[in-house]
């Protein structure tokens, strides 16, 4: 079994073009679309079978879309299980105008399941033999699946010994978080931390002193907030650090949160230890930044800017 498994479930066919000039008012010509892989697990996945980490992406898979989904990823040689579903996977949009380079992003709710379609989803994570070392549950959910499912999906897999890491956002996170999951680790972004930790200040203190709540709820051993061009904050036990991004031209973000994630779980699946692996996260993020293509980093970038992130050791600066 592999040593790391991401769950996705709400896959998507990502559409992305561009135009010179949107009118609102009329027809737009775009060019020939991109299509790749999506959803949050999946994009993880990707970004850690480009850094050779022994991965499997878990997610429903339906209709035609679907089978397209699944061919993209057969190219692209990432290892999967998927559970039949009778709804079409979804497809998104990103559009980028070129006068600009603004870019805009539709994003659909995806095809709904029934309990016994998600019920599987849960059950093909949570029984696998032997147990992953890490699992990620990453994206939203489609609708009719409850908001308790992460919590008791993490519940499950923790029970037999898989370190749990969860990146999602908006009511979905609170929902996790206050059912009590025993995670490993959440990686939230600015605006969600802010949202769920109602942190009044924007310097990276002002996060760290927050995380610590939840670390002394007993809710994950470690949180880990992405603040976008301000890098990362690392909070885990009495350790507090800020962990500052090398300069980069930024071109558009999509794609840096799951950079993030994949590049620190492949690091920590490699036995490294929490600060390597968020350093080895922003950097990555950095390089999706640079990244226009269907990939989202170049493992090179990655491995060139990791040397540039500055850590910063607050530790002595924020109350426990």
């Amino acid at each position: 079994m592999s040593a790391i498994v991401t769950l996705t479930m709400n896959p998507a066919l990502d559409l992305s073009t561009q135009t010179e000039h949107l009118e609102p008012t009329r027809k737009t010509r775009c060019a020939e679309p991109l299509r790749t892989p999506g959803g949050g697990g999946i994009n993880v996945a990707r970004g850690l079978h480009a850094l050779g980490a022994d991965v499997l992406a878990v997610y429903p898979r339906g209709g035609a879309v679907g089978e397209q989904l699944d061919r993209l990823l057969g190219e692209l040689g990432v290892p999967t299980r998927t559970l039949s579903v009778a709804g079409n996977v979804r497809q998104n949009i990103s559009l980028r105008e070129t006068e600009t380079s603004r870019v805009l992003h539709l994003v659909f709710p995806g095809p709904a399941l029934d309990e016994k379609e998600w019920q599987a989803c849960a059950d093909a994570v949570a029984e696998l033999t032997p147990p992953p070392a890490h699992l990620v549950l990453s994206g939203s959910l489609p609708p009719g699946v409850p908001e308790t499912f992460y919590a008791e999906t993490a519940r499950r897999c923790a029970e037999r010994g898989t370190r749990v890491i969860l990146d999602t956002n908006g009511p979905l996170l609170q929902a996790t978080v206050d059912a009590g999951a025993p995670l490993y680790l959440i990686k939230p972004n600015r605006k969600e931390c802010r949202r769920l930790l109602d942190v009044r200040g924007e310097e990276p203190d002002d996060y760290l002193s927050a995380m610590g709540r939840l670390l002394d709820a007993g809710i994950a051993d470690a949180v880990v907030v992405t603040l976008g061009k301000g890098g990362a904050v690392l909070a885990t036990g009495g350790l507090r650090l800020h962990l500052r991004p090398p300069a980069t031209e930024e071109r558009a973000p999509v794609g840096a949160g799951d950079s993030f994630v994949s590049a620190l779980v492949n690091r920590l699946s490699r036995g490294g230890d929490l600060v390597d692996a968020t350093r080895d996260g922003v950097a990555a993020a950095a390089a999706a930044v640079k990244t226009r293509d269907a990939s989202l980093y170049r493992p090179e970038d990655l491995h060139r800017l990791r040397e540039q992130v500055v850590v910063l050791d607050r530790s002595n600066r924020i109350a426990s």
